[in-house]
């Protein structure tokens, strides 16, 4: 057991880790795709090696190390996560904009897996359910797009085909964070423990009829 936390996101696992230790208990853990640097133009599996860029990627990926400390753990890399009570992701930004008629601008060279959240807590119940091997695992949907692609996507399936949406580089926006470029998770040891994922386009699909009906 790492005797030590630092003081940051990791320290949360860190001590969950302990007590899970402690009273026998599974610990899942939700990290991200900041932890990889971007540069490596491919669906990036649980093999690849970390090379966060940033004080909030470093963070995470501590924090995937202490919670690995639990006996029985999972350790859930998502990314661009949307859904979820608040509708506050990128997805929900760019929808509201498309069907709003207003413009909106799109990352045309990060490419992602978009994760739907609902699709992130059946997956996570399967694995426990399952009593999967714990460890690592990349718990993305499907595929891989630029947010441009997302954003057509959407004004796709909203049926807005002059909807106003604008190629940007990454290099355009003030970033808080630093963001990996290329960071398109492979999902393929989460099916090869049972539990296969939606394509994110089929993801969005569900999510897009299920505001329409909300």
């Amino acid at each position: 057991m790492i005797s030590f936390c630092v003081r940051s996101i990791s320290t949360w696992a860190c001590a969950l880790a302990r007590v899970a230790s402690e009273t026998d208990a599974t610990l899942v853990h939700f990290s991200t795709d900041f932890v990889f640097s971007g540069t490596t133009p491919r669906l990036l599996t649980e093999a690849d090696e970390p090379d966060p860029r940033g004080t909030y990627a470093v963070s995470k990926l501590l924090g995937e190390w202490y919670a690995a400390d639990a006996p029985r753990h999972y350790v859930l890399r998502v990314e661009s996560l949307f859904g979820g009570p608040h509708a506050r992701s990128s997805v929900d930004k760019l929808l509201d904009g498309i069907v709003a008629g207003r413009e909106v601008r799109a990352f045309v060279d990060r490419t992602v897996s978009p994760s739907y959240v609902s699709d992130v807590v059946n997956a996570t119940a399967a694995l426990l359910d399952g009593q999967a091997p714990p460890g690592l695992y990349h718990c993305v949907n499907s595929g891989s797009a630029t947010w441009s692609e997302v954003a057509r996507e959407l004004a796709r399936l909203v049926d807005a085909p002059h909807a106003q949406i604008v190629d940007v580089p990454m290099a355009s926006a003030a970033l808080v964070a630093a963001r990996p470029q290329y960071a398109a998770l492979s999902n393929a040891k989460l099916a090869a423990a049972g539990v296969p994922m939606p394509t994110w386009q089929d993801a969005l699909k569900r999510y897009v009829n299920g505001t329409k009906n909300a």
